[in-house]
């Protein structure tokens, strides 16, 4: 794995631990990519080069986590 790819998934993680923290507090339709993206200290257009939506973050938060 290049430092890309490793800087890459590192983000990804942030976002996904960050969603994780946020499903604790409220419930997932109420989750919004802002909030995820204050939570990770990601940029909002980092956010979009990973997923589409909220609801992407959701399933690849799920499928690390199984």
């Amino acid at each position: 794995m290049n430092k890309s790819e490793s800087k890459y998934f590192n983000t990804a993680k942030k976002m996904n631990k960050a969603l994780l923290s946020l499903l604790e507090q409220k419930d997932f339709d109420f989750i919004t990519v802002k909030e995820i993206c204050e939570k990770a200290g990601v940029n909002r257009s980092t956010f979009y080069l990973h997923y589409d939506n909220t609801a992407d973050l959701l399933e690849e938060t799920i499928e690390n986590n199984n």
